[in-house]
């Protein structure tokens, strides 16, 4: 049965309207969205998404303090991936998994700051359609259909989806977005070939941002009343397609490829800037509105591997030629002031007249050579070593004025694990790279402006343990790069280096057949060095650091009721630091906000209808209504998520045809 649930506010409560097609099944449909389920897929807990199911320590946004999207360190299947704008939608990948410490341990040429791994969408030779739909956070609704068509059996099959969705946040704004994505896939007797073309659309209220002047949270905010401007409208469009392939070459030897490209417009783009804060909420509201910025992103790889599987000997050669080409619009905005206002009030404005000016123009050229040697002997030793030559360079073009930065470093890895016991292995390693850093964050003078890459190098050892059902891994890890954050004159620029030590702890366990565990902690020690900090300009840690994450996920499987199941999430955020410079009004320490800890439980049924597998989800997220703010950059602040509902039903189609229509709805 096709079960989408669609909800609109309302006068006295929420409508929900669930709508339902029966379909007659040809044969028993096939796990797809209906099976997805980020705890039973998870084998750490430093990250694993699957579908609209996200859990771990780690996304792709923070690992191990840093963003490993920010530092360009994402794959799509393996391969070389730079993307931006939105088009990355769940349209076009199933899932991402986190590539950190052990989980890197066999992945030729890692990064220090982690990777995200993306799984692109697959098709074979059985008919298949998903359809999930359901209330989001808020009330908010979506609707997603994917399918999966055979076109030549045994060589030629097509993915392809659709989806839409109204979004309703925590302070009232509202939006919304589409996605679409096709996906072709040919296999031949030595390999396949997959092309993908997706686009997405988003369109909403601008994010209010609070900045405070001194050593001050901004004041609690009650209820989500949406107090921005209903014309400062962000609306951003992109396309992204591009082709994998993979052959087999005979005598051990294997040639993969991948090219894509990215292409996003940002029609229209506000910052919404409560300044001056007061402690009764008190505050002066200025909009910067940016032109029309075009952007584009082109990247791939070349990679010839051979691999060899002896009896007590496995080992895999890696060559890759990887490339990327830039280029990216920003600046040219102009600012409004739109007078006093209160945080929290709306306080509804004329849109006023924007005269912008010049853009700027980043234009960013990558080339990399690499080599990488994976190899296991004898169940006791592995290990992974590779070398990379790398040629960048990025051009700033504004008016008449063109600045430019160039590196071509040595990069290289290498990490060795043995396993002195079937149950036990130990392993070091170092990494080496050249990272993207973010650009100006739009609470800086400078908000949009790009930076140079960075140097990056990570050292880590650790510990896994599998002991019956339960894999246990643990590691310390210490990071080095150059660190950016708003000085004095609120510029964002270079102000030292940063160096963030930690230990983390991951857990996962299946106890019986009822219940699944995925837990982890990362204890981290985050400072920062250089002439700012000894001039006492700007405190020893980096703004939006914490000093520990801590996350449990348990689903317990009813055993008397087939298909049900029942989930609890626990997760713990340390006090974050919210300002570059330390106050004396706060015994010459840094601002924080303080720690939080949520609770989210939520429940699971499997069943059949006509031999159609549906799964219905509910999910009550943030259950304690555990609220604080998220540190946007230096005094720059975003309200936090409270208590919301989320509800979806999705089921799964082999070989359907269309066989009646029914209708119903509850108050």
């Amino acid at each position: 049965m096709t079960l989408a649930f669609l909800a609109a506010p309302r006068a006295g409560g929420v409508m929900i309207t669930l709508v339902a097609a029966a379909i007659v099944i040809a044969g028993p449909a096939k796990a797809q969205r209906a099976s997805e389920n980020a705890v039973t897929a998870a084998s750490d807990a430093f990250g694993t998404s699957i579908g609209n199911e996200k859990i771990g320590l780690y996304s792709d946004d923070e690992v191990r303090g840093f963003s490993p999207v920010t530092a360009g360190n994402r794959r799509l299947d393996g391969l070389y991936f730079d993307l931006g704008g939105n088009g990355l939608t769940s349209r076009l990948i199933t899932g991402s998994d986190i590539r950190v410490g052990v989980a890197a341990l066999t992945y030729p040429l890692p990064a220090p700051s982690g990777i995200v791994d993306y799984r692109l969408r697959s098709s074979g030779d059985d008919l298949i359609v998903s359809v999930v739909g359901g209330q989001s956070n808020y009330g908010g609704h979506f609707l997603e259909l994917d399918s999966q068509i055979p076109l030549i059996n045994g060589r030629a099959s097509l993915a392809a989806g659709a989806g839409y969705s109204a979004d309703q946040h925590e302070e009232g704004r509202q939006g919304t977005s589409w996605s679409l994505a096709i996906l072709p896939r040919v296999r031949f007797a030595t390999g396949e070939v997959t092309a993908f073309w997706s686009a997405a659309d988003n369109r909403g209220d601008t994010r209010p941002l609070l900045v405070t002047d001194g050593p001050t949270i901004p004041p609690e905010i009650h209820g989500r009343r949406f107090y921005g401007q209903d014309w400062a409208q962000n609306s951003q469009r992109s396309m992204t397609y591009g082709m994998l392939g993979r052959i087999e070459l005979g005598g051990d030897f294997t040639l993969r490829a991948g090219v894509f490209e990215s292409r996003s417009t940002r029609y229209s783009r506000f910052t919404d800037l409560f300044l001056h804060i007061a402690p009764d909420g008190g505050a002066q509201e200025l909009v910067v509105s940016e032109p029309e910025a075009p952007s584009r992103w082109t990247s791939g790889e070349l990679r010839l591997s051979w691999a060899n599987d002896g009896e007590h000997f496995r080992q895999a050669i890696h060559l890759s030629a990887r490339g990327r080409d830039k280029r990216l619009v920003f600046g040219g905005g102009d600012a409004a002031d739109l007078g006093s206002t209160f945080i929290g009030e709306a306080n509804p404005v004329p849109a006023p007249r924007f005269d912008f000016g010049d853009t700027t123009a980043n234009l960013v050229r990558q080339a990399t050579l690499g080599v990488a040697y994976v190899g296991r002997w004898d169940n006791f030793l592995e290990f992974n070593v590779g070398l990379q030559k790398t040629d960048y360079t990025s051009t700033v073009r504004q008016s008449d004025l063109t600045t430019q930065t160039q590196a071509s470093p040595w990069l290289y890895n290498a990490t060795a694990a043995i396993t002195p016991k079937p149950w036990l292995a130990l392993y070091a390693g170092y990494t080496r790279g050249l990272e993207e850093t973010a650009p100006a964050p739009g609470g800086a003078a400078n908000r949009g402006e790009a930076q140079p890459a960075s140097l990056t190098q990570q050292r880590e050892a650790g510990v896994k343990l599998v002991l019956g059902r339960t894999r246990i891994v643990a590691d310390v890890f210490e990071i080095e790069r150059p660190y950016y954050s708003t000085d004095a004159s609120n510029i964002y620029a270079a102000l030292g280096t940063v160096r963030n030590r930690g230990a983390e702890l991951s857990v996962v366990s299946q106890i019986g057949d009822s219940l699944s565990l995925v837990g982890g902690v990362v204890f981290f020690d985050p400072r920062v060095s250089g002439e700012a900090i000894t001039a006492g300009d700007a405190g020893a840690r980096p703004v939006g650091s914490t000093g520990q994450l801590a996350r449990l996920d348990l689903e317990y499987r009813f055993p008397l009721v087939k298909g049900l199941s029942f989930d609890m999430s626990v997760n713990h955020t340390g006090r974050r630091v919210a300002s570059t410079q330390p106050y004396p009004a706060l015994g010459n320490q840094q601002l924080e906000v303080r720690e939080q800890t949520t609770l989210d439980i939520g429940a699971r049924y499997q069943f059949s209808v006509r031999q159609t597998p549906v799964t219905a989800r509910i999910l009550l997220a943030n259950v304690l209504a555990d609220r604080v703010y998220e540190v946007a950059s230096s005094n720059t602040f975003f309200i936090g998520d409270t208590r919301r509902l989320s509800f979806q039903v999705s089921a799964i189609f082999d070989k359907p045809r269309v066989y009646g229509w029914c209708s119903t709805a509850a108050e």
